[in-house]
């Protein structure tokens, strides 16, 4: 069996390729959550579908992306990867651990959100919001102020004994390069494909932790930030706005599990509108302003309160 062990999203992992973005498994199990198989490399031209073409159908996802290779995932529990010749592994990692973890995700009834999360006193704090507008941003910078990283880009939420949960995941972020140079980054740092890809460390949350708060980004102006907590349909229509890759979602065996799972979400969680100015320079004031909102609104963790 493959050396290659990993945790994540609460699963364990095996696989054929190495993946340094994947926290290591200090425990491996010889029978994993989760195999992926990495199969010979298939000619380049040999595919004649369209780039980014996906079929969903119970029980099986199915990807292909011209030049990168043809991803094949079974019953939330294997993943088959033919590599085209000519791929780099950082490009087939880098939709392995994006759009086809989704797709797992979905078929193992986790809820997938397109954002980012953080632990902080009061519990996970999810920030979601429309491509490039900072969510990843924001949650580098609440690390840089101490806070643990939960997960960036993909949140899976899930329903652990009645009580909802954010499940670590990659422990790292992928930053844009302006958001990156900002940061005073890193040496371990490394650019990979798209975005720079920095390392957490010790700044990882490696357990659940329970969903406390969903913020959906959204740019203003001008003026003071806003906190608005979302009330009635709203909630469940902004949810479904920031699946990740909604489309995945129709045909799977668990889209009904899946919307039953998003009412309960909206119905035990605060749904929040944080609208700000977008500007670089005034991203602390932001993080403060909801460092403020939070203590107002919220009753911390007893587990998590300062003595």
């Amino acid at each position: 069996m493959s050396n290659n062990a990993y945790s994540v999203y609460g699963l364990r992992i095996r696989a054929d390729i190495a993946c340094p973005e994947l926290p290591f498994d200090p425990q491996p199990d010889e029978n994993p959550d989760v195999t992926i198989r990495l199969l010979p490399p298939v000619p380049a031209s040999s595919e004649s579908l369209e780039d980014g073409y996906y079929e969903v159908r119970p029980g099986v996802f199915r990807l292909v992306i011209k030049g990168v290779g043809r991803y094949l995932v079974e019953d939330g529990s294997r993943i088959s990867i033919e590599p085209m010749a000519g791929s780099s592994t950082e490009e087939v990692r880098l939709f392995l651990l994006g759009s086809v973890i989704g797709a797992l995700l979905y078929q193992r009834g986790l809820f997938p959100l397109h954002g980012s999360a953080v632990e902080t006193r009061w519990g996970a704090m999810i920030f979601v919001g429309a491509q490039g507008v900072g969510k990843s941003t924001l949650a580098a910078q609440f690390h840089r102020r101490g806070y643990r990283l939960l997960s960036d880009d993909v949140c899976a939420v899930t329903a652990a004994d009645g009580k909802l949960q954010v499940l670590p995941a990659l422990a790292q972020f992928r930053l844009c390069t302006d958001a990156y140079q900002r940061l005073d980054p890193p040496r371990d740092a490394r650019f990979n494909v798209d975005k720079f890809v920095i390392p957490m460390n010790d700044g990882y949350c490696p357990d659940p932790m329970p969903l406390k708060a969903i913020h959906v980004l959204a740019d203003q102006e001008d003026g003071d930030p806003q906190f608005e907590v979302l009330r009635g349909f709203d909630r469940v229509q902004r949810l479904l706005e920031n699946l990740y890759r909604p489309q995945y979602l129709k045909g799977q065996e668990t889209q009904s599990d899946l919307m039953r799972l998003a009412g309960q979400i909206a119905q035990k969680t605060p749904i929040v509108r944080v609208s700000r100015k977008r500007d670089p320079e005034m991203i602390d004031r932001l993080i403060d302003f909801l460092e403020s909102a939070w203590a107002k609104h919220f009753v911390p963790n007893p587990t998590e309160e300062k003595n």
